[in-house]
Protein backbone atom coordinates (compact mmCIF):
# COMPACT_ATOMS: atom_id res chain seq x y z
CA UNK A 1 0.00 0.00 0.00
CA UNK A 2 1.71 3.48 -0.95
CA UNK A 3 1.94 6.00 1.76
CA UNK A 4 0.00 8.45 0.07
CA UNK A 5 -2.69 8.59 2.24
CA UNK A 6 -4.92 8.36 -1.00
CA UNK A 7 -8.38 6.44 -1.19
CA UNK A 8 -8.22 2.81 -1.93
CA UNK A 9 -8.96 2.16 -5.27
CA UNK A 10 -11.38 -0.85 -6.25
CA UNK A 11 -8.16 -2.45 -7.68
CA UNK A 12 -6.56 -2.43 -4.45
CA UNK A 13 -8.94 -4.58 -3.49
CA UNK A 14 -8.24 -8.34 -3.93
CA UNK A 15 -4.86 -8.15 -2.34
CA UNK A 16 -6.76 -7.20 1.28
CA UNK A 17 -9.41 -9.65 0.67
CA UNK A 18 -8.95 -12.40 -1.38
CA UNK A 19 -6.77 -14.24 0.95
CA UNK A 20 -9.25 -15.09 3.37
CA UNK A 21 -11.87 -16.31 0.95
CA UNK A 22 -11.11 -19.87 1.82
CA UNK A 23 -12.44 -19.62 5.17
CA UNK A 24 -15.59 -19.48 3.97
CA UNK A 25 -18.09 -16.92 5.48
CA UNK A 26 -17.20 -15.09 8.10
CA UNK A 27 -18.36 -11.85 10.58
CA UNK A 28 -16.69 -8.45 10.55
CA UNK A 29 -16.11 -6.42 13.86
CA UNK A 30 -17.62 -3.31 13.59
CA UNK A 31 -17.91 -0.52 16.09
CA UNK A 32 -18.90 2.69 13.81
CA UNK A 33 -15.65 4.08 13.64
CA UNK A 34 -13.61 5.19 10.66
CA UNK A 35 -11.94 2.24 10.42
CA UNK A 36 -14.43 -0.91 10.85
CA UNK A 37 -17.17 1.15 9.04
CA UNK A 38 -14.46 1.29 5.84
CA UNK A 39 -14.02 -2.36 6.59
CA UNK A 40 -17.81 -2.89 5.98
CA UNK A 41 -18.01 -0.99 3.12
CA UNK A 42 -14.82 -2.04 1.05
CA UNK A 43 -15.50 -5.70 1.77
CA UNK A 44 -19.20 -5.33 0.57
CA UNK A 45 -17.34 -3.57 -2.62
CA UNK A 46 -14.87 -6.86 -2.59
CA UNK A 47 -17.82 -9.32 -2.45
CA UNK A 48 -19.77 -7.69 -5.32
CA UNK A 49 -16.01 -7.63 -7.47
CA UNK A 50 -16.41 -11.34 -6.31
CA UNK A 51 -19.81 -11.86 -7.18
CA UNK A 52 -20.60 -13.26 -3.33
CA UNK A 53 -23.41 -11.55 -1.73
CA UNK A 54 -23.32 -9.68 1.65
CA UNK A 55 -25.96 -11.45 2.95
CA UNK A 56 -23.64 -14.73 3.66
CA UNK A 57 -21.50 -12.48 6.30
CA UNK A 58 -22.58 -10.68 9.51
CA UNK A 59 -21.35 -7.72 11.38
CA UNK A 60 -21.14 -8.01 14.70
CA UNK A 61 -21.25 -4.52 16.80
CA UNK A 62 -20.50 -5.18 20.59
CA UNK A 63 -22.30 -2.87 23.21
CA UNK A 64 -20.12 -1.95 26.12
CA UNK A 65 -22.75 -0.24 27.97
CA UNK A 66 -20.11 2.38 28.73
CA UNK A 67 -21.63 5.24 27.18
CA UNK A 68 -25.35 6.44 27.27
CA UNK A 69 -25.56 6.74 24.07
CA UNK A 70 -23.45 2.85 23.12
CA UNK A 71 -26.96 1.39 22.67
CA UNK A 72 -28.15 4.05 19.40
CA UNK A 73 -24.10 3.84 18.09
CA UNK A 74 -25.25 0.12 17.44
CA UNK A 75 -28.71 0.66 16.01
CA UNK A 76 -26.85 2.99 14.03
CA UNK A 77 -23.97 0.39 12.90
CA UNK A 78 -26.48 -2.00 12.12
CA UNK A 79 -28.61 0.05 9.80
CA UNK A 80 -25.70 0.66 7.78
CA UNK A 81 -24.39 -2.85 8.09
CA UNK A 82 -28.07 -3.66 6.68
CA UNK A 83 -28.16 -1.36 3.81
CA UNK A 84 -25.06 -2.69 2.50
CA UNK A 85 -26.91 -5.92 2.67
CA UNK A 86 -25.05 -7.69 5.56
CA UNK A 87 -26.46 -9.51 8.17
CA UNK A 88 -26.29 -7.87 11.80
CA UNK A 89 -25.71 -8.57 15.43
CA UNK A 90 -25.45 -6.56 18.13
CA UNK A 91 -23.95 -8.16 21.46
CA UNK A 92 -23.90 -6.97 24.58
CA UNK A 93 -21.44 -6.73 27.45
CA UNK A 94 -23.18 -7.25 30.67
CA UNK A 95 -22.96 -7.09 34.20
CA UNK A 96 -20.89 -4.73 36.49
CA UNK A 97 -17.91 -3.11 34.79
CA UNK A 98 -13.97 -2.64 36.33
CA UNK A 99 -13.22 0.53 37.50
CA UNK A 100 -9.59 0.34 36.45
CA UNK A 101 -8.02 -1.67 33.23
CA UNK A 102 -11.56 -0.77 31.49
CA UNK A 103 -10.21 -0.95 28.04
CA UNK A 104 -8.41 -4.44 28.68
CA UNK A 105 -11.64 -5.27 30.22
CA UNK A 106 -13.75 -4.52 27.49
CA UNK A 107 -11.63 -6.18 24.74
CA UNK A 108 -11.81 -9.07 26.61
CA UNK A 109 -15.27 -8.83 26.38
CA UNK A 110 -15.48 -8.13 22.90
CA UNK A 111 -13.51 -11.06 22.02
CA UNK A 112 -15.19 -13.24 24.17
CA UNK A 113 -18.48 -12.48 23.08
CA UNK A 114 -17.73 -12.40 19.10
CA UNK A 115 -16.19 -15.71 19.47
CA UNK A 116 -19.21 -17.17 21.47
CA UNK A 117 -21.54 -16.18 18.76
CA UNK A 118 -19.58 -17.38 15.73
CA UNK A 119 -18.90 -20.39 17.74
CA UNK A 120 -22.99 -20.51 17.99
CA UNK A 121 -23.42 -19.56 14.10
CA UNK A 122 -20.76 -21.66 12.12
CA UNK A 123 -18.67 -19.21 11.62
CA UNK A 124 -14.92 -19.20 11.12
CA UNK A 125 -13.53 -16.34 10.51
CA UNK A 126 -13.60 -12.67 12.03
CA UNK A 127 -12.35 -9.50 10.47
CA UNK A 128 -10.84 -6.40 12.12
CA UNK A 129 -9.74 -3.11 11.07
CA UNK A 130 -6.27 -3.14 12.55
CA UNK A 131 -4.45 -0.69 10.63
CA UNK A 132 -0.84 0.53 10.15
CA UNK A 133 -1.02 2.96 13.21
CA UNK A 134 -2.23 0.58 15.56
CA UNK A 135 0.55 -1.96 14.53
CA UNK A 136 2.81 0.80 15.67
CA UNK A 137 1.11 1.99 18.68
CA UNK A 138 0.97 -1.61 19.81
CA UNK A 139 4.73 -1.63 19.51
CA UNK A 140 5.34 1.09 21.72
CA UNK A 141 2.77 0.25 24.38
CA UNK A 142 4.47 -3.11 24.35
CA UNK A 143 7.95 -1.46 24.91
CA UNK A 144 6.49 0.70 27.66
CA UNK A 145 6.20 -2.86 29.52
CA UNK A 146 9.51 -4.40 28.98
CA UNK A 147 8.08 -6.82 25.96
CA UNK A 148 10.43 -9.56 24.47
CA UNK A 149 10.41 -11.00 21.56
CA UNK A 150 6.89 -11.60 21.30
CA UNK A 151 5.12 -8.83 22.67
CA UNK A 152 6.84 -6.77 20.07
CA UNK A 153 6.99 -8.52 17.01
CA UNK A 154 3.78 -7.82 14.52
CA UNK A 155 0.09 -9.06 14.70
CA UNK A 156 -0.13 -11.42 11.86
CA UNK A 157 -2.58 -11.04 9.09
CA UNK A 158 -4.30 -14.09 10.57
CA UNK A 159 -4.24 -15.65 13.47
CA UNK A 160 -6.46 -18.19 16.05
CA UNK A 161 -9.46 -16.78 17.70
CA UNK A 162 -9.89 -18.84 21.21
CA UNK A 163 -13.04 -18.86 23.35
CA UNK A 164 -13.12 -21.30 26.04
CA UNK A 165 -16.25 -22.61 27.80
CA UNK A 166 -17.32 -23.78 31.47
CA UNK A 167 -14.95 -25.96 33.37
CA UNK A 168 -11.71 -25.00 30.71
CA UNK A 169 -14.18 -26.43 27.21
CA UNK A 170 -14.13 -25.68 23.55
CA UNK A 171 -16.09 -26.08 20.95
CA UNK A 172 -15.30 -29.08 18.78
CA UNK A 173 -16.09 -27.58 15.76
CA UNK A 174 -13.37 -26.24 14.10
CA UNK A 175 -10.99 -23.51 14.46
CA UNK A 176 -11.65 -20.07 14.58
CA UNK A 177 -9.87 -16.83 12.89
CA UNK A 178 -8.79 -13.14 13.31
CA UNK A 179 -8.39 -11.63 9.68
CA UNK A 180 -6.57 -8.34 9.93
CA UNK A 181 -6.81 -7.15 5.71
CA UNK A 182 -5.37 -3.46 6.76
CA UNK A 183 -2.32 -4.13 8.57
CA UNK A 184 -0.06 -2.43 5.78
CA UNK A 185 -2.61 0.77 5.81
CA UNK A 186 -3.07 3.89 7.12
CA UNK A 187 -5.40 4.62 8.63
CA UNK A 188 -6.00 7.88 6.37
CA UNK A 189 -6.16 5.82 3.67
CA UNK A 190 -9.48 4.50 5.21
CA UNK A 191 -10.21 8.07 6.16
CA UNK A 192 -9.95 9.25 2.52
CA UNK A 193 -11.74 6.09 1.46
CA UNK A 194 -15.05 7.45 3.52
CA UNK A 195 -14.62 11.10 2.68
CA UNK A 196 -14.29 10.60 -0.94
CA UNK A 197 -17.70 8.68 -0.57
CA UNK A 198 -19.42 11.57 1.64
CA UNK A 199 -19.70 9.13 4.41
CA UNK A 200 -19.89 9.80 8.11
CA UNK A 201 -17.91 7.78 11.02
CA UNK A 202 -19.06 7.80 14.77
CA UNK A 203 -15.86 8.85 16.49
CA UNK A 204 -15.15 7.47 20.42
CA UNK A 205 -14.34 9.56 23.10
CA UNK A 206 -12.09 7.37 24.68
CA UNK A 207 -9.88 7.69 21.47
CA UNK A 208 -8.90 10.95 23.08
CA UNK A 209 -9.17 10.75 26.63
CA UNK A 210 -5.97 10.90 28.53
CA UNK A 211 -6.44 8.60 30.66
CA UNK A 212 -5.86 5.98 28.12
CA UNK A 213 -2.41 4.73 26.68
CA UNK A 214 -2.78 4.65 23.15
CA UNK A 215 -5.00 8.28 23.33
CA UNK A 216 -1.93 9.41 25.16
CA UNK A 217 0.43 8.04 22.31
CA UNK A 218 -2.05 9.43 19.57
CA UNK A 219 -1.61 12.69 21.62
CA UNK A 220 2.25 12.52 21.11
CA UNK A 221 2.45 11.65 17.28
CA UNK A 222 3.38 14.82 16.25
CA UNK A 223 6.61 14.46 18.74
CA UNK A 224 7.01 10.80 18.13
CA UNK A 225 7.15 11.39 13.85
CA UNK A 226 9.46 14.45 14.83
CA UNK A 227 12.15 11.84 16.11
CA UNK A 228 11.49 9.32 13.32
CA UNK A 229 9.62 6.97 15.35
CA UNK A 230 6.59 6.97 12.45
CA UNK A 231 4.03 4.37 12.10
CA UNK A 232 5.52 3.37 9.20
CA UNK A 233 9.13 2.71 10.69
CA UNK A 234 7.50 1.34 13.82
CA UNK A 235 5.75 -1.46 11.40
CA UNK A 236 8.69 -2.23 10.18
CA UNK A 237 10.37 -2.67 13.13
CA UNK A 238 7.64 -5.01 14.30
CA UNK A 239 7.73 -6.98 11.12
CA UNK A 240 10.88 -7.74 11.19
CA UNK A 241 10.76 -8.28 15.34
CA UNK A 242 8.74 -11.22 13.59
CA UNK A 243 11.25 -12.57 11.30
CA UNK A 244 13.61 -13.36 14.16
CA UNK A 245 10.37 -14.76 16.16
CA UNK A 246 9.32 -17.21 13.55
CA UNK A 247 13.66 -18.19 12.95
CA UNK A 248 13.63 -18.70 16.71
CA UNK A 249 10.76 -20.61 16.60
CA UNK A 250 11.55 -22.95 14.41
CA UNK A 251 14.61 -23.94 16.99
CA UNK A 252 12.09 -24.97 19.23
CA UNK A 253 9.91 -26.62 16.38
CA UNK A 254 13.13 -29.19 16.33
CA UNK A 255 13.65 -29.52 19.59
CA UNK A 256 10.06 -30.31 20.51
CA UNK A 257 9.89 -32.84 17.33
CA UNK A 258 9.47 -36.29 19.22
CA UNK A 259 12.01 -37.67 16.87
CA UNK A 260 14.52 -35.21 18.78
CA UNK A 261 14.84 -36.56 21.93
CA UNK A 262 14.50 -33.90 24.38
CA UNK A 263 10.41 -33.61 24.82
CA UNK A 264 8.41 -36.49 25.42
CA UNK A 265 4.91 -36.75 26.53
CA UNK A 266 3.22 -39.49 28.82
CA UNK A 267 -0.80 -40.04 27.67
CA UNK A 268 -1.79 -39.09 31.41
CA UNK A 269 -0.56 -35.28 30.06
CA UNK A 270 3.29 -34.59 31.82
CA UNK A 271 5.50 -33.72 29.92
CA UNK A 272 9.55 -34.85 30.38
CA UNK A 273 12.53 -32.42 28.96
CA UNK A 274 15.58 -33.60 28.62
CA UNK A 275 17.60 -31.63 31.75
CA UNK A 276 20.71 -31.16 30.45
CA UNK A 277 19.45 -30.39 26.82
CA UNK A 278 17.50 -27.85 28.49
CA UNK A 279 20.10 -26.12 30.20
CA UNK A 280 22.61 -26.43 27.16
CA UNK A 281 19.58 -24.75 24.59
CA UNK A 282 19.89 -20.83 23.77
CA UNK A 283 18.17 -19.50 26.65
CA UNK A 284 15.23 -17.82 24.67
CA UNK A 285 14.78 -21.42 22.62
CA UNK A 286 15.27 -22.60 25.99
CA UNK A 287 12.07 -20.36 27.70
CA UNK A 288 9.90 -21.56 24.51
CA UNK A 289 10.84 -24.52 25.05
CA UNK A 290 9.31 -24.70 28.99
CA UNK A 291 6.45 -22.30 28.22
CA UNK A 292 5.27 -25.16 25.74
CA UNK A 293 5.27 -27.57 28.58
CA UNK A 294 3.69 -25.48 30.83
CA UNK A 295 0.96 -24.40 28.87
CA UNK A 296 0.02 -27.74 27.94
CA UNK A 297 0.50 -29.40 30.80
CA UNK A 298 -1.76 -26.62 32.77
CA UNK A 299 -3.71 -26.15 30.33
CA UNK A 300 -4.68 -22.69 31.70
CA UNK A 301 -5.75 -20.96 28.44
CA UNK A 302 -3.72 -18.09 29.41
CA UNK A 303 -0.83 -16.93 28.37
CA UNK A 304 2.45 -18.00 30.70
CA UNK A 305 3.89 -14.60 32.39
CA UNK A 306 6.91 -14.30 30.75
CA UNK A 307 9.00 -13.05 34.10
CA UNK A 308 8.17 -16.34 35.60
CA UNK A 309 9.05 -18.37 33.08
CA UNK A 310 12.15 -16.10 33.09
CA UNK A 311 12.46 -16.87 36.95
CA UNK A 312 11.79 -20.81 36.66
CA UNK A 313 14.25 -21.13 33.94
CA UNK A 314 16.64 -19.58 35.67
CA UNK A 315 16.61 -21.80 38.87
CA UNK A 316 16.27 -24.83 36.61
CA UNK A 317 20.12 -23.13 35.22
CA UNK A 318 21.66 -22.32 38.50
CA UNK A 319 21.12 -25.29 40.23
CA UNK A 320 23.86 -27.87 39.94
CA UNK A 321 22.88 -30.16 36.64
CA UNK A 322 21.42 -32.73 39.14
CA UNK A 323 20.41 -30.96 41.99
CA UNK A 324 16.20 -30.98 42.06
CA UNK A 325 13.88 -27.95 42.09
CA UNK A 326 9.93 -27.42 42.04
CA UNK A 327 8.08 -24.32 41.00
CA UNK A 328 4.54 -23.91 40.24
CA UNK A 329 3.36 -22.01 37.09
CA UNK A 330 0.42 -21.31 35.26
CA UNK A 331 -1.68 -24.37 36.53
CA UNK A 332 1.52 -26.16 36.10
CA UNK A 333 3.98 -28.52 38.62
CA UNK A 334 7.61 -28.04 37.49
CA UNK A 335 10.13 -29.96 39.00
CA UNK A 336 13.89 -30.22 37.75
CA UNK A 337 15.07 -34.14 38.44
CA UNK A 338 18.28 -35.47 38.05
CA UNK A 339 18.06 -36.12 34.29
CA UNK A 340 14.42 -34.44 33.44
CA UNK A 341 13.00 -31.11 33.87
CA UNK A 342 8.84 -32.62 34.48
CA UNK A 343 5.95 -30.23 33.78
CA UNK A 344 2.16 -31.92 34.70
CA UNK A 345 -0.67 -30.19 35.67
CA UNK A 346 -0.80 -28.91 39.29
CA UNK A 347 -2.26 -30.40 41.95
CA UNK A 348 -4.71 -29.89 44.67
CA UNK A 349 -4.71 -25.51 43.50
CA UNK A 350 -8.40 -26.06 42.51
CA UNK A 351 -11.07 -28.54 41.37
CA UNK A 352 -10.45 -30.13 38.30
CA UNK A 353 -13.66 -29.78 35.84
CA UNK A 354 -16.58 -31.75 34.69
CA UNK A 355 -18.14 -31.22 31.26
CA UNK A 356 -20.79 -33.14 29.35
CA UNK A 357 -19.83 -34.44 25.51
CA UNK A 358 -22.56 -34.90 23.29
CA UNK A 359 -22.39 -38.08 20.83
CA UNK A 360 -20.77 -36.60 17.36
CA UNK A 361 -19.19 -33.85 19.24
CA UNK A 362 -15.52 -33.21 20.64
CA UNK A 363 -15.23 -31.44 24.34
CA UNK A 364 -11.75 -29.62 25.78
CA UNK A 365 -11.34 -30.55 29.22
CA UNK A 366 -9.39 -28.93 31.72
CA UNK A 367 -7.51 -27.39 28.66
CA UNK A 368 -5.42 -30.52 28.53
CA UNK A 369 -7.43 -33.11 26.99
CA UNK A 370 -9.71 -33.53 23.34
CA UNK A 371 -12.55 -36.04 24.14
CA UNK A 372 -14.66 -37.02 21.32
CA UNK A 373 -17.33 -39.41 21.65
CA UNK A 374 -18.66 -41.21 18.53
CA UNK A 375 -21.77 -40.05 16.54
CA UNK A 376 -23.68 -43.26 17.12
CA UNK A 377 -22.80 -43.40 21.34
CA UNK A 378 -26.01 -43.61 22.99
CA UNK A 379 -26.40 -40.52 24.87
CA UNK A 380 -24.22 -37.78 26.19
CA UNK A 381 -21.07 -38.60 28.34
CA UNK A 382 -19.81 -37.08 31.43
CA UNK A 383 -15.93 -36.18 31.73
CA UNK A 384 -14.21 -35.50 35.37
CA UNK A 385 -11.10 -36.24 36.31
CA UNK A 386 -10.25 -40.49 37.48
CA UNK A 387 -9.24 -39.14 41.30
CA UNK A 388 -7.31 -41.26 44.34
CA UNK A 389 -10.64 -43.44 44.69
CA UNK A 390 -11.31 -43.65 41.12
CA UNK A 391 -7.54 -45.03 40.70
CA UNK A 392 -7.10 -47.47 43.19
CA UNK A 393 -10.57 -48.73 41.79
CA UNK A 394 -9.27 -49.19 38.43
CA UNK A 395 -6.04 -50.39 39.40
CA UNK A 396 -8.13 -53.40 41.00
CA UNK A 397 -9.89 -53.73 37.53
CA UNK A 398 -6.84 -53.04 35.07
CA UNK A 399 -3.77 -54.39 36.08
CA UNK A 400 -2.09 -52.32 33.54
CA UNK A 401 -2.77 -48.88 35.51
CA UNK A 402 -0.34 -49.25 37.88
CA UNK A 403 2.53 -48.67 35.28
CA UNK A 404 1.31 -44.73 35.59
CA UNK A 405 2.51 -42.71 38.20
CA UNK A 406 -0.48 -42.01 40.30
CA UNK A 407 -0.85 -38.46 40.96
CA UNK A 408 -0.73 -37.77 36.74
CA UNK A 409 -3.33 -40.67 36.51
CA UNK A 410 -5.62 -39.39 38.95
CA UNK A 411 -5.52 -36.11 37.20
CA UNK A 412 -6.35 -37.58 34.28
CA UNK A 413 -9.81 -37.36 32.57
CA UNK A 414 -12.53 -40.46 32.94
CA UNK A 415 -15.59 -40.82 31.20
CA UNK A 416 -19.01 -41.78 32.97
CA UNK A 417 -22.11 -42.59 31.31
CA UNK A 418 -25.22 -42.88 33.08
CA UNK A 419 -23.62 -42.98 36.57
CA UNK A 420 -21.55 -45.83 35.04
CA UNK A 421 -17.47 -45.34 34.89
CA UNK A 422 -17.04 -46.36 30.86
CA UNK A 423 -13.40 -45.22 29.74
CA UNK A 424 -9.89 -44.26 30.90
CA UNK A 425 -8.58 -43.72 27.55
CA UNK A 426 -4.98 -42.44 29.08
CA UNK A 427 -4.28 -45.15 30.69
CA UNK A 428 -6.12 -47.51 27.86
CA UNK A 429 -8.88 -48.47 30.14
CA UNK A 430 -12.50 -48.77 28.16
CA UNK A 431 -15.45 -50.98 29.88
CA UNK A 432 -16.62 -53.80 27.47
CA UNK A 433 -17.21 -53.91 24.34
CA UNK A 434 -16.38 -50.29 24.46
CA UNK A 435 -13.20 -49.60 22.39
CA UNK A 436 -10.78 -46.30 21.42
CA UNK A 437 -13.33 -45.34 18.54
CA UNK A 438 -16.17 -45.18 20.90
CA UNK A 439 -14.96 -42.96 23.56
CA UNK A 440 -11.11 -41.26 22.90
CA UNK A 441 -9.34 -38.69 25.44
CA UNK A 442 -6.09 -37.40 23.77
CA UNK A 443 -3.85 -35.14 25.85
CA UNK A 444 -3.14 -31.77 23.26
CA UNK A 445 0.39 -31.83 23.53
CA UNK A 446 3.19 -29.24 23.72
CA UNK A 447 1.99 -27.98 20.30
CA UNK A 448 2.77 -24.03 20.39
CA UNK A 449 2.92 -21.78 22.78
CA UNK A 450 -0.21 -19.73 24.49
CA UNK A 451 1.92 -16.69 22.97
CA UNK A 452 1.89 -18.66 19.60
CA UNK A 453 -0.85 -17.32 17.18
CA UNK A 454 -0.22 -20.05 14.66
CA UNK A 455 2.31 -22.41 14.08
CA UNK A 456 4.65 -19.65 12.62
CA UNK A 457 3.24 -16.14 14.29
CA UNK A 458 2.97 -15.19 17.94
CA UNK A 459 0.49 -12.20 18.00
CA UNK A 460 -2.76 -11.48 19.85
CA UNK A 461 -6.08 -9.50 19.57
CA UNK A 462 -5.32 -5.90 19.92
Amino acid sequence: MDDNHDPIRPDELDGLFARFASLGPCALAVSGGSDSTALMVLFADWLGQSGKATGSCTVLTVDHGLRTSSADEARAVGAAALALGYRHATLAWEGPKPRSGVQAAARSARYRLMSGYMRAHGIGLLLTAHTRDDQAETLLMRLARGSGLDGLAAMAPLSPLGERGPGGGTAGDGPRWIGRPFLDVPKACLRATLEERGMRWMEDPSNIAPEFERARLRAARAHLDALGLTPDMLALSAARLARARRAVESLVDELCDPDAGVVRVDPCGVVLIDRARLRESAEEVALRVLERAVAAAGGSGERVPLAKLEAVLAGVRALRPTAPGRWTLARALIAAEPAVVRVEREPGREPLPEIAVAPGTTGLWDGRFRVTVAAGFPGPVQVRALGEAGLRDLRRRAPRADAAPARAAAAAPSIWHEGRLIAVPPLRYWAPPLAGEDVAAVFVGIGHSTRTANPSERNSAT
